[in-house]
């Protein structure tokens, strides 16, 4: 088997029957630029813009350069995003193994072309349609169907792109590339088709649909009012309408979100943590279940063999070591267990191919007649072996029917209550006790060729330790999480004696509270899944649909839930997951359905991204109060203006100064702030309930200073711009508490450059020279709202505290 020659690949390349490359988990150009300009809030303020153009409000019409360099910025900033996870992309994009003029290469999932033969084993997803030409394999294809149950495939099946070999060893031929294929990308579509969890993208959404169900027909009825009510001009109809309108719109509240996330991809790229989609940096903060794998995270998945005890006769026989050896020598399983066994046992260099672990050096006493693959499933696989005068001739798998006859043996190697059942010898409980992971080997004389059940006459051969190094900062971290409210749990396929003492080793508190999962019916109702993930921290023995289970019950009980993985048989519970974490060193399928991978495969990394979307939803949390003000506001005061048919008492550049100098100023400049508290509340009631006081005092003074009207119309505006801008500083001035250098900056910058700009240009801000009695006002009227407002804080907090 040889595979395509180099001039055949070019030849289907020149045909277009190649893969047209990886698709990016980004955004494309395109779509950064259409979602940055193609919005309904830009849509909302152009239109305003046009109508203040049409009447000749020119100088009106400033807010919409701060709507373009939003734009600008937004933009820019996810360009730059863009930029640094594509290039961590590459490093996380799947590669394949194919036959190339006669030799098997590792080249990019995307360089594959038509009839390629592709060399598949455990741990490999499968990028293209294909069908199996010889050997065979155990697919896991949940992706495709839901289902986590493996399926056999043998020469002549079909192989879905999106599915993941589970165990054994084939060459496939690809039968479609590109849009050909069955899924097409089916990972990014996976990904897409569920739906990220994001209390700010949601919070966001009902405010864009609150505003826009509101903003076009009040400025329709403010409009008409003004012309055929008041008998104003059309300038001042549109100027004062157009006003209300752009104060309902909390314009740079949507940059400042993308920003904020933008930015906290950016840094975390730069420590080599891929974030797939934006909106996971927001869900891991919000994370208060970590589930953890063993192997691979709180261990390194460095595997190596620390002792191999024999057992009974079989295990002193002088062939034992040689059958052994001839296991691992024809063995087509890759995965961790078996490259630590044949490190342990020596490698024959001269017997490695491309991208294969060299093979262990056999003897020559033994040769390979049938292959039953190890399984996930049924936890064991054995290889018949034959003296070695017919070791010429290739391996054949069990289900050929070799004859018994001309069998020297079988062994097994798998699980060691499969291979020697309940009544493990004394030594596993001490071995186990140290956290070390145990595998079995038996022996039966003669062949076996039944890949359903165990023969009963099986004799026990070794007991195999094998040691995985705890990470080096596992301790810290999950500390840390303990520190934070995150409750750790430790989910695993191993012993529960070996699950349980890696999670003492690693610093979990209550590594005590183990089960064995196999405890648990396949049938078990959710209410026993329930009560399960309730009462434990430690889960062994359990299925990859367990795991999904687990994930489920956690989320039913409320949590945000936070899985990591590195194998095909975590696929399940890291779609289920609110954030699904991939270990880089993992395999193909688990990357590339998560939503974060941690390209140095340490876990203990996690904390920074935790931290990281911390500082984003705390930062624009507190900020998007201040933005909210002047929604609340307009929205109240337009129903009072239409109710008592007087004009909005703000013009346009108005409300531009107080985005420009009071909102997005401030904001911008303490949105990178590092704000590593732990989130409490909810993002869109905690920013109201702030924004409530202020809002509703405003509201109460603009009421009462047009019905008491103590000034004429130019002389009441200034009072009542001057007291709204005194009230949003305020507000700013109490987000920034407690004090740090940036925000004593911003706030003094603030508080000068408001009125500077009012002293310096008031005819463009249309207002007036405040006289003493425009000052007496102002100082009492303002006394009396920051009065108000504290009395409603005040009761806003004790309403808190009575509901705890």
């Amino acid at each position: 088997m040889t595979g395509l020659t180099t001039s055949e690949v070019e030849e289907r390349r020149a045909r277009g029957e190649g893969e047209t490359g990886a698709r990016s988990v980004t955004k494309s150009t395109g779509a950064i630029l259409r979602e940055n300009i193609c919005t309904l809030f830009n849509a909302l303020n152009f239109a305003i813009a046009i109508l203040l153009f049409a009447v000749g409000a020119y100088s009106n019409m400033l807010f919409i350069a701060i709507i373009i360099l939003n734009i600008v910025i937004g933009i820019a900033q996810e360009f730059k995003a863009k930029k640094l996870v594509d290039e961590l992309t590459i490093l996380n994009q799947p590669h394949a193994v194919v036959l190339r003029d006669g030799k098997e290469t590792t080249i990019e999932a995307g360089d594959i072309v038509k009839d390629d033969v592709m060399v598949l084993d455990s741990g490999k997803q499968i990028c293209n349609d294909a069908v199996v030409i010889d050997g065979r394999l155990e697919v896991n294809e949940s992706l495709l169907t839901g289902e986590s149950d493996s399926i056999d495939k043998t020469a002549g099946s079909e192989l879905y792109s999106g599915s993941s070999v589970i165990s054994g060893r084939a060459y496939a031929r690809v039968t479609h590339v590109g849009d050909e294929n069955y899924t097409n990308s089916l990972i990014n579509e996976v990904r897409q088709e569920k739906r990220v969890h994001s209390e700010l993208l949601d919070s966001m959404r009902k405010v864009t649909r609150f505003t826009s169900f509101l903003i076009i027909p009040l400025g329709v009825l403010l409009f008409v009012e003004a012309m055929f009510l008041r008998r104003s001009g059309t300038y001042d109809a549109v100027v004062s309408s157009a006003a209300a309108l752009l104060g309902m719109l909390p314009k740079g509240l949507v940059l400042l979100i993308s920003v904020s996330l933008a930015t906290g991809v950016i840094r975390l790229a730069k420590a080599k943590i891929l974030v797939q989609n934006i909106y996971s940096l927001e869900t891991l903060a919000h994370v208060d279940v970590l589930c953890l794998d063993k192997t691979g995270t709180l261990t390194d998945g460095n595997m190596s063999v620390d002792r191999i005890v024999p057992l009974g006769e079989r295990g002193a026989a002088e062939d034992s070591d040689a059958l052994l050896r001839a296991y691992l020598d024809a063995s087509e399983d890759n995965n961790v267990t078996i490259a630590a066994l044949r490190a342990h046992f020596g490698a024959d260099d001269s017997t490695a191919d491309a991208g294969q672990p060299a093979a262990p050096a056999s003897d020559g006493r033994f040769a390979a007649q049938a292959i039953i693959p190890f399984s996930s499933k049924r936890k064991w696989g054995a290889i018949t072996m034959r003296a070695a005068a017919g070791a010429a001739d290739a391996p054949r798998h069990a289900q050929e029917g070799e004859s018994a006859a001309t069998a020297t043996g079988t062994v097994f190697l798998g699980a060691p209550e499969r291979i020697l059942g309940a009544n493990l010898p004394d030594e596993a409980a001490a071995l186990m006790g140290q956290g070390l992971r145990l595998i079995a080997v038996g022996y039966l004389p003669g062949a076996w060729t039944d890949e359903e059940r165990l023969p009963d006459a099986l004799q026990p051969m070794f007991l195999i330790a094998l040691r995985d190094n705890i990470r080096p900062r596992a301790k810290e971290t999950l500390a840390y999480f303990r520190d934070q409210g995150v409750d750790v749990k430790v989910i695993s396929g191993d012993h529960p004696d070996t699950v349980a003492a890696v999670a003492r080793q690693a610093g979990l508190e209550r590594w005590r509270d183990v089960i064995d999962m196999t405890s648990v019916p396949a049938d078990a109702p959710d209410s026993t899944f329930d009560d399960v993930a309730g009462r434990y921290t430690v889960f062994s023995r359990v299925t990859p649909k367990q795991k999904r289970q687990l994930v489920q019950a956690m989320q039913r009980a409320g949590h945000q839930v936070a899985m990591t993985g590195d194998g095909v048989n975590d696929l399940l519970a890291l779609r289920e997951a609110d954030c699904s974490i991939a270990i880089a060193s993992g395999s193909d399928a688990a990357r590339q359905i998560s939503q974060v991978v941690l390209l140095d495969s340490d876990f203990t990394y996690l904390p920074q991204v935790v931290l990281e979307g911390r500082k984003v939803v705390n930062n624009v949390t507190r900020t998007a109060a201040v933005f909210f003000i002047k929604t609340i506001y307009s929205v109240l005061v337009s129903f009072f203006c239409l109710a008592l048919n007087v004009p909005f008492p703000f013009i346009p550049i108005q409300i531009t100064l107080v985005d420009a100098c009071i909102e997005a100023w401030p904001s911008f400049l303490t949105i990178f702030e590092s704000d590593t508290r732990r989130i409490r509340g909810r993002f869109l009631p905690t920013a109201l309930g702030k924004a409530a006081p202020f809002a509703i005092v405003v509201t109460g003074m603009i009421i009462a200073f047009s019905l008491i009207a103590p000034f004429g119309e130019t002389q009441n505006r200034t009072v009542m711009f001057a007291l709204l801008v005194a009230a949003s500083m305020v507000a700013v001035i109490k987000s920034c508490v407690p004090f740090t250098k940036i925000r004593v900056f911003v706030c003094v910058t603030m508080v000068l450059g408001a009125p500077f700009a009012l002293l310096i240009l008031p005819h463009l801000f249309e207002v007036v020279a405040m006289t003493g009695p425009m000052w007496a006002w102002f100082a009492v009227a303002f006394v009396v709202m920051m009065a108000v407002t504290a009395a409603i804080i005040a009761a806003q907090r004790a309403w808190l505290r009575s509901r705890r």
